[in-house]
């Protein structure tokens, strides 16, 4: 199987300093725009073909007035899931396979408010991205991207459109279904939870004791640390445990 060695290295870094976990997002939808080959075909972003196994990018020859600076693109529309409460993002990746030409291109990125793609929304994630940097194709079988911090450090959920485009005039394949299709990655951080800290001042002290203490004798989730639903002396006995500082 192939192994994402850029990305699993970033993460492994990662999981070492902090509780976290790794998710993969697959695409909704994807896309190849103009995906023509005939003289003028690939001038402008106004066609696109959906859900190809596998998507052809490539930089179009130009001359004169004829195609400028257009490419074949491709593009992907992935959900992000809203995350428990406490979590948070603070690695996200673009990864996948690839074959063929490789080199210098682009990643745009943009939140959209449909999973739905079309030529018209391709186009206002490249004019209009929320997230634009150029990349390097690697002349290796896999490739992954990391992905700016500001597209996920508030927090956000919903859909994500990427365009991937490529400079070079060979083509470049990119794999687009199965284990090797281009996937996201994210690094989801879980906050740990001093259960018992009731005044969340990070110590489990006498005023948590207090707080199990008043609930003593009552069926009290929040303050039932052996699972029975009921306050008694085993809840105590099990905060007093573990009185001092959280760790």
């Amino acid at each position: 199987m192939q192994k994402w060695y850029a990305v699993l290295a970033i993460l492994i870094l990662s999981l070492a300093e902090v509780q976290a976990e790794t998710h993969v997002v697959n695409p909704i939808q994807s896309a190849c725009t103009s995906p023509c080959d005939n003289w003028g075909c690939c001038c402008g972003m106004s066609s696109v073909e959906i859900n190809l196994s596998s998507i052809s990018i490539r930089n179009c020859f130009s001359q004169g007035v004829y195609c400028g600076n257009e490419r074949h693109s491709a593009a992907w529309i992935y959900e992000i899931p809203e995350l428990p409460e406490g979590s948070s993002i603070s690695t996200m990746a673009f990864a996948g396979n690839r074959s063929g030409s490789y080199g210098s291109g682009y990643l745009y990125l943009r939140w959209v408010s449909s999973s739905q793609l079309s030529a018209t929304t391709i186009t206002e994630t490249v004019s209009y991205s929320d997230a634009e940097f150029s990349i390097n194709w690697p002349s290796s079988s896999s490739y992954s991207f990391i992905i700016p911090s500001s597209m996920h450090e508030a927090g956000q959920s919903g859909y994500v459109m990427v365009v991937a485009s490529a400079s070079n005039e060979s083509t470049m394949n990119l794999h687009n279904s199965g284990q090797y299709g281009a996937r996201m990655f994210m690094l989801v951080e879980e906050e740990e939870i001093c259960v018992g800290d009731f005044n969340s001042n990070e110590q489990l002290d006498v005023d948590d004791v207090l707080s199990v203490n008043n609930a003593y004798g009552t069926f009290n989730s929040t303050c039932d640390f052996d699972g029975n639903s009921y306050i008694d002396v085993d809840d105590n006995l099990i905060l007093i445990n573990f009185y001092g500082d959280c760790e």
